[in-house]
């Protein structure tokens, strides 16, 4: 009986190096408030937030970033929370010194 034949090895494909996040540009996404056709009186009584998603994305330092985090820990509660309570509590406030 003649020898086996070894199967040949495929060549591994290389993968290629990831980018660095800090030097991918995001992609852009259209403007949502080129979209919206509401006044700024009818912002002003809440009629209709069907032009509203309840995201935005916000840029900060990682100093504060890891304050807000340490913050919502002590008061057991999620960033989300936190944030969206203090942002609340400093827009309400703003509203009642007009």
């Amino acid at each position: 009986m003649p020898p086996a034949k070894k199967a040949k090895a495929k060549p591994v494909a290389k993968a290629k190096p990831k980018a660095s996040a800090a030097k991918k540009a995001p992609a852009r996404k259209p403007a949502a408030a080129a979209k919206r056709t509401t006044t700024s009186s009818a912002r002003g009584r809440g009629d209709d937030y069907a032009d509203y998603s309840g995201k935005f994305t916000v840029r900060l330092p990682r100093s504060l970033h890891q304050a807000l985090v340490d913050r919502a820990e002590k008061k057991g509660v999620s960033l989300n929370l936190f944030v969206t309570n203090a942002l609340s509590r400093t827009v309400a406030s703003a509203g009642k010194k007009k």
